[in-house]
């Protein structure tokens, strides 16, 4: 034997007893599907059969996603069409008080995000989401029955806690079935469904708006048909909606193999039922947290002004109810466009999700600059630049992929996850404030100048996460290399990686792990 080879030996073995501490991790026993990992190696499949379990999970699992991710944001979002037909006379409030209706939502939201999460580990995933989804959609009907500014608040504070479980666990569940380079256009489909239900909503609310004979006014009408729905879905949430591919139905035992060796490729994992307090104390000294937190403040500032003002925004151009309705659906449609462009893009090209986030960051800025200092005269100029801020949508559920993807340990991604979302609500609380009603006449000027700052606070942090994760990438090569992993392949690494992901030890805690950028 050669001295290079029992230096090779020597560094194989060194690096084997290695692995063995990297995997020795507490409550694997805990991390769901990892006995049909450890049987993937009697189970011989091919290309086929893998590609027959993904359209099984595309036609059973990504639907499920798309309606609930929907119907969360149609019902949050009633609340600006229930404006646009007379809620805020029926409820004798003044734009100030509407404003913090917006606002309720997300403080109910920002204190039940963690909690959530948790319930999520903890419990079936069906189960959970099922009963928050019955019963969200039984308080979103009881807005109806609201006469008075203290009713509608608690009742908005009631609606964020329980929808605090969508789409925070929504992202949390995409790695649990679907592989990295699958993620992006998987993830942004679900996500793009907000624009779906905007358009629904719009269409739903111009009929209703015609219902001039009914003894309940149009605004009622709105929440509770709105509401009514998303009890029945939760329903079949509670009954057909699987923990993971280990408990789906749909899937023979072989194919739930199958199913969780592809995921095992993301390296992060799929979920453990234990709460690890080191994971969390890790997140919380992981840079990524505070970017992706600063970034969603900035993100949802102007978000809390489109998706609650949007149609009193376009009345603002000039233009009656019933057009408003109409007007607010090329928003939605722009939205879901951009969705799922940058989603396949993303998916399809290697490392392109930064620059996909960049590229609908600045949409979103030259979009706010137009709306803010063209002309006032120009109505449907500054109505189109209105509709391209829906490409906002882009960098934030990037970003979300972005932490399914590049951080291991279901608590320390639970945990980046729920403080992402807690930026979510500050900047949604804050955003509905800035649109001050005396400001009509001018277009709104102090909201869309809040717009414009927080999508350039955005873009500057979106950046810096890249850069972040890239320089991040080139140092752990730096260290393969002082320890001696020359030998190594890549598909020897993306093994090792794998290996002691589905342990459930975080990224940091994985010397074989590189970031996806």
């Amino acid at each position: 034997m050669s001295q290079d080879e029992k230096n090779d030996t020597a560094s194989a073995g060194e690096i084997a007893e290695k692995d063995a501490t990297y995997t020795s991790i507490r409550g694997v026993e805990h991390e769901i599907g990892l006995d049909l990992y450890q049987k993937s190696g009697e189970v011989e499949w091919t290309p086929q059969e893998a590609k027959k379990v993904l359209r099984k999970i595309d036609a059973w699992i990504l639907p499920a996603f798309c309606i609930t991710q929907g119907l969360a944001f149609l019902d949050k979002t009633a609340l600006n069409y229930g404006n646009l037909w007379g809620m805020k006379q029926g409820l004798h409030v003044d734009q100030a008080q509407f404003s913090w209706f917006a606002s309720a939502f997300y403080l109910g939201y920002l204190v039940f995000a963690w909690p959530a999460n948790v319930l999520l580990q903890k419990y079936p995933t069906g189960r959970v989401m099922g009963t928050v989804c019955f019963f969200w959609g039984i308080v979103c009907t009881c807005t109806a029955a609201c006469h008075n500014f203290a009713g509608g608040l608690i009742n908005r504070v009631i609606l964020g806690a329980l929808e605090a479980a969508v789409t925070p666990g929504l992202g949390l569940m995409t790695p649990m079935w679907w592989k990295l380079d699958e993620q992006p256009v998987r993830h942004l489909t679900w996500y793009c469904f907000n624009g779906v239900a905007s358009i629904l909503g719009s269409l739903i609310s111009y009929g209703l708006g015609h219902a001039t004979s009914s003894k309940v006014a149009t605004w009622k009408l709105i929440f509770i048909t709105f509401g009514s729905f998303t009890s029945l879905w939760g329903i079949y949430l509670l009954i057909f909606l699987p923990d993971s591919p280990a408990s789906a139905r749909f899937l023979s035992q072989d194919q739930k193999i199958i199913a969780v060796k592809r995921v095992a490729q993301n390296r992060t994992g799929t979920k453990n039922t234990v709460f690890k307090i080191e994971q969390v104390k890790e997140a919380f000294m992981d840079p990524k947290l505070y970017i992706l937190f600063l970034a969603a403040i900035a993100a949802q500032i102007p978000n809390g002004v489109v998706s609650n003002f949007s149609s009193i925004i376009i009345s603002g151009f000039g233009f009656d109810r019933l057009q408003t309705t109409l007007l607010d659906i090329p928003n939605s449609a722009v939205q879901i466009v951009s969705l799922l462009i940058s989603g396949y893009l993303a998916g399809r090209f290697k490392n392109s999700r930064a620059i996909m986030m960049f590229i609908g960051n600045a949409t979103c800025i030259v979009a706010a600059c137009a709306l803010t200092y063209a002309p006032h005269h120009q109505t449907w100029g500054r109505l189109v630049a209105f509709w391209f801020t829906s490409c906002q949508s882009v960098g934030f559920s990037l970003s979300l992929v972005m932490v399914s993807a590049n951080v291991g340990g279901y608590t320390k991604r639970q945990t980046i996850t729920a403080v992402t979302f807690i930026g979510y609500c500050v900047g949604n609380i804050a955003g509905p404030h800035v649109l001050i009603d005396s400001e009509k006449a001018a277009g709104y000027p102090t909201a869309t100048k809040a717009m414009l700052a927080g999508y350039v606070a955005k873009t500057g942090l979106h950046v810096l996460l890249g850069v972040y994760m890239w320089l991040s990438n080139k140092r752990r090569d730096k260290e393969a290399i002082a320890r001696g992993e020359t030998f190594l392949s890549e598909e020897e690494r993306a093994k090792k990686a794998e290996e002691i992901g589905m342990t459930d030890a975080t990224e940091w805690n994985n010397p074989y792990f590189r970031y996806a950028l």
